[in-house]
């Protein structure tokens, strides 16, 4: 899977080292592309906490060369309010499952974890750390890509991976009008906590809030990643003292709510975003 050469006709240049970035980058690879990815940052690096995986996620992943053994845990999933009551059980599809060999739909990882085993399977002179995109200019037979660096590069396909608030994507469709959707999440995770059933998740909500958790793996490590999502806006002020937000939320959920609050490291192990979005391009 090297990807050293840089044949015209064959030159992808992909702006963004995240998480989509790099798996568009190994399917490139995998179909002949060169391939060259540039971030900003010093290194590629995931942020945030916990994710789900789903099935389809999983068979992609897979069929670039990353095990599936002890990626994550398999979850099967609950609907409840916040008293505990049980609106509804997610079934499995067995035929997908079949088809898939994977069981379940959905598994829980620690980002940064499932990231490095991403990255290891990117061949060297692939990444380019420490490249801001600034913007592009086309000609008759390519692209040139222009860095804050100084750094030029032709290419014959650009790939903007780099964000809601991509450079790439403004400079070829304008302004993409992001608003503010009225929520905020918090997500965080913590250690395995014991008399949890295995492989059990939740999705819960009260009339404002969404509170939920699911067991996950990290770096192979059994724990949970949990999250909370509330209602918000645009300037909203984010609380001094997160723990005491989320416990005032949470006082009357249901358990195992509750006791995620006391298992997680409020200093390293919650994350909070406020939700944007952009309108559907028009056709």
């Amino acid at each position: 899977m090297a990807s050293q050469n840089w044949r015209p006709g064959k030159r992808v240049a992909i702006v963004g080292g995240g998480p989509g970035s790099i798996s568009a980058g190994l399917a490139f690879i995998q179909r002949g592309y060169d391939v060259r990815i540039f971030e900003r940052q010093p290194e590629c690096k995931a942020i945030g906490g916990a994710v789900l995986l789903s099935t389809p996620v999983l068979a992609i992943l897979r069929s670039y060369g990353l095990s599936l053994d002890n990626v994550g845990s398999y979850t099967v999933t609950y609907f409840k309010n916040k008293s505990g009551t049980v609106r509804v059980k997610l079934p499995f599809n067995p035929a997908v499952e079949q088809r898939m060999g994977i069981k379940s739909w959905h598994y829980g990882v620690l980002r940064s974890s499932n990231f490095k085993k991403i990255l290891d399977l990117v061949p060297d002179g692939v990444i380019y750390a420490g490249h801001e995109f600034i913007y592009y200019t086309e000609t008759e037979n390519d692209i040139e890509l222009h860095f804050e660096n100084g750094y030029q590069l032709k290419a014959d396909i650009l790939v903007g991976a780099d964000g809601i608030r991509s450079k790439v994507s403004q400079q070829a469709f304008g302004d993409p009008h992001l608003f503010h959707t009225g929520i905020r999440l918090w997500l965080a995770w913590c250690d395995y906590i014991p008399d949890i059933p295995p492989n059990y998740g939740v999705v819960s909500h009260d009339c404002q809030h969404q509170a939920s958790f699911f067991p996950m793996l990290h770096d192979g490590k059994p724990g949970f990643e949990w999250w909370v999502v509330e209602p918000s806006w645009e300037g909203k002020p984010i609380p001094e003292d997160p723990e005491a937000h989320l416990t005032e939320i949470l006082k009357d959920w249901a358990q195992p709510m509750p006791r995620f609050l006391e298992a997680t490291n409020f200093d390293r192990q919650i994350y909070h975003w406020e939700i944007y979005n952009r309108p559907s391009m028009k056709k």
